[in-house]
């Protein structure tokens, strides 16, 4: 696997660099920009849904490794790790499940066809990433089945100047080592940019060990990235997108002896061009993507088991741009054509394909720039459920100069699964039957602003109810007759009072209800968290500080049939990351993850790690 991921990263760029011609790309000016709202970028000001940027600076400030620790601070989100790093990390947004998000890596859907179209964060590492983009609520008119919770939208970093990279090197707590490496570049007409990334850790029991579980559970986690480019002429281009992730996790198996192993290699690409005719007025898309997941589960006692995952998709796109004194109008039309397949070996045989083929429409308006309206509405052709029909419509606009104010409403729709269709354990009977699950939600929100000190608090009001939710019943699945409801309030603040003192705070209130009276597992009813970032006067010292709170949460206990909810504990996390800039080329570095050694479970019966702490270099520049 690693010698592998060493022949690529030396012999890629450097047929690259032996295309870039030799002018620099000339600098970006920093924007706000969100991709994930509309099927066109936007400023974030222009967003009618509630959302949320970790930019660059912020990721780097906070060290972060593993995306889903970072997610904690977003309102709204919840994340929920069953054990050590590797292990299974599901995120729901605002109470939706884990399956109903969909997560995009430069335009590429990753979403698992063989982990029941869940994206696994475990094995999402946090190098070499621009920003991350969190879309609160029903997306499902622009992004289809798997955004019927919102989005998370994930940029990484595009090559740019003269040829240059940089190397990371640290070692931490738990026997953990890992290294990355970065090489980049990029002109006026060609860009691209190479990242890769190692990890071994010893871990932690993946069970926990209030139950007696003593025994650590290893990670390893290979990943490479590449970005590139081509600006063939003033109305061309081209854009390509590659990743490649193999990891191998233990896991405890049947018995107090018994261990079980999987190993994941997973593949994403997606190649994308871009026309622009009269002066950019009437643009057309055409792109090709698509993720393919290979799952080995050794368990031991319980017998090997394989999954394999893929879907493919076609998208064609054309934008009209109509400006008229102050207006500006967009219409947008959309066609894509998504292929999924599914395989399993074990315990029974699988092997599935599903068709879907979809119309996209949006429609944008903006009013002197100041005001902002968006109406979409989607319609899926799918060949094993009934065809679906979704909308969404976003407004935002300033009040006065210092209020901005957002709403928006919208219906989504999520697939049910390969495995809960047709099931694929000994345990399990799939239900052919089963509906879609169907959700309609709104939110309305304001923003004040303040000058004086360079920021904003926002506070959301959010509202979903959600139809023939999926549960387990038994030995299968069924749709829920009643609706499910989710309502809650999300508060936010962003600060940065001088050029080198940051804060951000969330606080996020939820309520849900399966329908029968009883709360939705792993949803917390109090999520908040505090973050800031400070540089010394001497502009090369940065410390940066943050805190996370979960409440009290439900859960479910398995050791009893029918199953039982119980109650988790809440827990507090301090985090604690240092860095000195010794010169242009090196950065020393150093963290504490978990400060106060919380003891805490987030999934029941299941381990988390401790205090954990780090120190590193960077290196950067030939």
């Amino acid at each position: 696997m690693n010698s592998r991921l060493l022949v690529k990263s030396i012999l890629l760029p450097s047929c690259l660099s032996a295309l870039l011609a030799a002018e620099t790309l000339h600098a970006e000016t920093p924007t706000e920009i969100v991709i994930s709202d509309s099927l066109v970028e936007k400023s974030r000001d222009a967003v009618g849904s509630a959302v949320t940027v970790l930019n660059e600076d912020y990721l780097e400030e906070n060290q972060v490794r593993t995306v889903s620790d970072v997610l904690r601070d977003v309102p709204g989100l919840a994340v929920s790790r069953s054990g050590g790093a590797g292990t299974v990390t599901q995120v729901r947004l605002r109470g939706a499940e884990g399956n109903q998000t969909l997560v995009l890596i430069d335009g590429i859907e990753m979403n698992d066809v063989a982990n029941g179209s869940e994206f696994n964060f475990a094995h999402l590492m946090g190098f070499q990433i621009e920003r991350i983009e969190v879309l609160r609520g029903a997306q499902s008119a622009l992004w289809g089945s798997d955004a019927m919770g919102g989005v998370i939208n994930i940029v990484t970093k595009k090559g740019k100047g003269p040829i240059n990279g940089s190397v990371l090197l640290e070692s931490g707590s738990f026997d953990t080592q890992s290294q990355a490496f970065n090489i980049n570049g990029g002109s006026d007409y060609v860009h691209y940019s190479l990242s890769g990334s190692l990890l071994d850790t010893g871990g932690i029991s993946a069970a926990s060990e209030r139950l007696g579980n003593t025994e650590d559970d290893g990670y390893k986690n290979s990943t490479l990235n590449f970005k590139g480019g081509w600006q063939a002429t003033d109305q061309l281009s081209f854009d390509i997108a590659l990743r490649h992730v193999e990891t191998d996790v233990d896991t405890d198996g049947s018995g107090v002896d018994d261990r079980s192993f999987t190993q994941t290699r997973q593949e994403f690409a997606k190649l994308a061009s871009k026309l622009a005719l009269f002066d950019g007025q009437w643009q057309h898309q055409l792109s090709l993507s698509g993720n393919n997941t290979d799952n080995e589960y050794l368990r031991g006692s319980f017998g090997d088991t394989f999954s394999e995952g893929e879907k493919r998709k076609l998208a064609y796109q054309t934008d009209f741009f109509i400006q008229q004194e102050d207006l500006d109008h967009r219409l947008t039309f959309a066609a894509e054509h998504e292929k999924e397949k599914f395989a399993y070996q074990g315990f029974t045989t699988v092997d599935r394909e599903m068709d879907i083929s979809s119309l996209i429409f949006e429609y944008g308006l903006d009013i002197n720039d100041r005001y902002h309206a968006t109406l979409a509405g989607r319609r899926d052709n799918n060949d094993v459920f009934k065809d679906a029909k979704t909308y969404r419509f976003a407004l935002a606009g300033w009040l006065t100069d210092n209020i901005r104010a957002h709403a928006s409403k919208g219906s989504g729709i999520k697939n049910p699964t390969f495995f809960e269709l047709f099931g694929y354990t000994s345990t399990y009977t799939g239900n052919p039957n089963l509906r879609p699950e169907e959700n309609t939600t709104w939110d309305a929100g304001a923003e004040y602003h303040f000058k004086s000190v360079n920021g904003y608090i926002d506070l959301t009001y959010f509202h979903s109810d959600v139809h023939n939710l999926i549960s387990g019943a038994g030995n299968t699945s069924i749709n829920v007759p009643n609706t499910s409801n989710i309502e809650g309030w999300e508060l936010s603040a962003v600060f940065k009072p001088t050029p080198t003192l940051r804060i951000n705070a969330s606080y996020t209130y939820t309520d849900t209800d399966n329908g029968a009276g009883d709360e939705l597992v792993r949803r917390a009813k109090h999520i908040a968290s505090l973050n800031g970032s400070y540089t010394f006067s001497d502009g090369k010292t940065r410390l940066t500080g943050g805190v996370q709170y979960n409440g009290e949460q439900d859960d479910l206990d398995f050791s009893t049939f029918p199953s039982t909810q119980v109650k988790l504990d809440d827990y507090t996390l301090v985090n604690l990351a240092l860095s000195h800039q010794l010169s242009e080329q090196v950065e020393l570095f150093a963290r504490v993850n978990n400060l106060l050694d919380e003891d805490y479970e987030e999934v029941l019966n299941f381990g988390t790690q401790g205090i954990a702490g780090t120190i590193g270099i960077t290196l950067r520049g030939f």
